[in-house]
């Protein structure tokens, strides 16, 4: 068995789990848990602990007949590789892009071409995905090609030491700077979104932003997320009545375009005409590397937020 130690607290071992290995599901891991091939101090445990920050958690995912990724399809698959040595790989990902399949996404994902170029017979699950970034999210990513660094990175990441930057395009006028934090939790209304929580459940998440320019209704962001859950920068943008533009799931929709005054709506469905994903782009990482430098990764801005910035400069007077 291998072994990892844990660094947070007050959270079930099984969500703990879950974000660490997200190509493993929720129910796959509990039962996991309930088959003892996790186990808690070398002990059994039941999904339903709360962690206390000081444990060692032993996990063999090997010995397990389940659909692995030796079930995953292998595909040439054309993604953009900015930089690449022995221990990590940089993806500047383009959006459209699945990180790893799932439901609806079996194919055409980041995984199946990590599986095409990657020896992943080492990882016991998986196989070099550190982090993730939403299926309309552009932008940096890093994909560790051995076990080794994906268990450092992972350290990283969890303890928070890795430092990355948004861009965004939200509605309304932004306060030049400002911070969102509280619990996530999912939303019992639709089940594939997050909200703020009301109380102390859920996952502690904070994101700061910083305004970079004011187009009229619009604000151009940079977004400085200090935790990582799922969807947190768009459930903080919500929660501020400042959703991404094209972020039906948020409230960005094209619906908001009334909100506005008149003058901005010619502007606004021509926006919508140049751009069809939500207006969020990871432009760079900042982290420790294996060989014990720091390095940072950048993602150039991207063609779709180019033309809608222009078109807010130009197309109207603000």
């Amino acid at each position: 068995m291998k072994s990892i130690s844990v660094a947070s607290s007050g959270e079930r071992i099984d969500i703990y789990l879950f974000h660490l290995f997200p190509d493993l599901t929720r129910s796959r891991i509990q039962s996991l848990i309930k088959s003892q091939n996790i186990l808690l101090n070398n002990n059994p445990t039941k999904p339903s602990f709360i962690l206390k920050g000081n444990e060692e958690i032993q996990y063999d995912f090997q010995s397990i007949p389940e659909k692995s990724f030796n079930e995953i399809k292998a595909q040439k698959l054309d993604v953009n590789i900015t930089y690449e040595d022995n221990d990590i790989i940089i993806i500047d990902k383009c959006p459209g892009m699945v990180v790893h399949p799932g439901a609806g996404n079996y194919s055409g994902t980041i995984l199946n071409g990590l599986i095409d170029r990657i020896d992943y017979s080492q990882f016991e699950s998986n196989p070099g995905i550190v982090h993730r970034l939403d299926k309309e999210t552009s932008g940096i990513m890093i994909v560790a090609k051995n076990f080794k660094t994906h268990a450092f990175l992972s350290k990283q990441f969890e303890s928070r030491e890795v430092k990355k930057i948004y861009r965004a395009i939200v509605w309304g006028k932004c306060n030049e700077s400002g911070f969102i934090e509280g619990n996530i939790i999912r939303n019992d209304r639709n089940r594939k979104s997050f909200i703020l929580s009301k109380s102390d459940k859920g996952r502690y998440s904070k994101t700061t932003y910083k305004l970079i320019n004011q187009y009229g209704p619009l604000s151009y962001l940079e977004i400085m997320p200090s935790t990582g859950r799922t969807h947190q920068i768009r459930v903080h943008m919500k929660s501020i009545g400042h959703p991404i533009i094209f972020d039906d799931d948020y409230g960005g929709g094209i619906k908001m375009i009334k909100s506005f005054h008149v003058k901005y709506t010619k502007l606004l469905k021509s926006i919508f005409k140049s751009m069809d994903r939500v207006a969020l782009h990871a432009k760079s990482i900042k982290f420790l590397h294996p060989n014990k430098n720091i390095v940072e990764y950048d993602a150039p801005i991207p063609d779709d937020f180019k033309k809608v910035i222009n078109l807010a400069k130009t197309n109207e007077p603000l």
